[in-house]
């Protein structure tokens, strides 16, 4: 596969950033607490990445481009997952500072993880039809914990690279944390 022209470099770089700030506003708004894109990369590859040093939530999605069913995912750190269950639970700061260290999950948080990943699939269908009009749409395919070191798994299309965007975010007052995307590489229409 040849590489990416500048053209389709400039889109794959509109397209990480869309999703991107699509997905803050609209958690930060259903959060009630700012969600914000400190910086942002993108790359294309033929292999899914993991998460390092830590565990991750898995928010999978399914992308359908031209037609064809594809798959994708975000990666968050555990504690900004659990952040987000929380606050989508309306729970007080203080609590979710405590909450942030938790291991293991009951069914209340388990659930409200789900909701905010059928969140960010709305959030990356809506991103990617302004982008792509009539060809591509998203949804959420469910949450899935990954160990450090660990791919999400979901199928892959055989010679589709996966278009990997890395974005430092920071949720209200807590520490910056890197949210890792994988959607299917999208070329341009031509």
């Amino acid at each position: 596969m040849s590489p990416p022209s500048q053209a389709q470099t400039d889109l794959d770089i509109d397209t990480v950033k869309h999703v991107f700030d699509k997905m803050c506003e609209d958690l930060g708004m259903l959060l009630d607490r700012p969600l914000v894109v400190e910086s942002l990369s993108t790359v294309r590859s033929a292999q899914k990445v993991a998460g390092e040093r830590q565990i991750h939530i898995a928010f999978k999605l399914g992308v359908t481009v031209d037609g064809v069913a594809q798959h994708g995912a975000l990666l968050v750190p555990l504690p900004d997952a659990i952040t987000f269950a929380c606050y989508l639970m309306m729970m007080a700061d203080d609590v979710v500072t405590s909450r942030r260290k938790d291991k293991d999950l009951e069914r209340a948080t388990k659930d409200a993880m789900v909701e905010v990943g059928n969140l960010i699939g709305g959030s990356t269908d809506g991103a990617l039809r302004d982008l792509f009009v009539k060809r591509v749409s998203a949804r959420a395919e469910g949450c899935q914990g990954l160990k450090a070191g660990m791919a999400p798994a979901f199928e892959r299309t055989p010679g589709v690279d996966l278009l990997i965007g890395r974005a430092k975010l920071k949720c209200h007052t807590f520490p910056s944390f890197e949210a890792l995307l994988m959607l299917p590489a999208i070329a341009s229409a031509s």
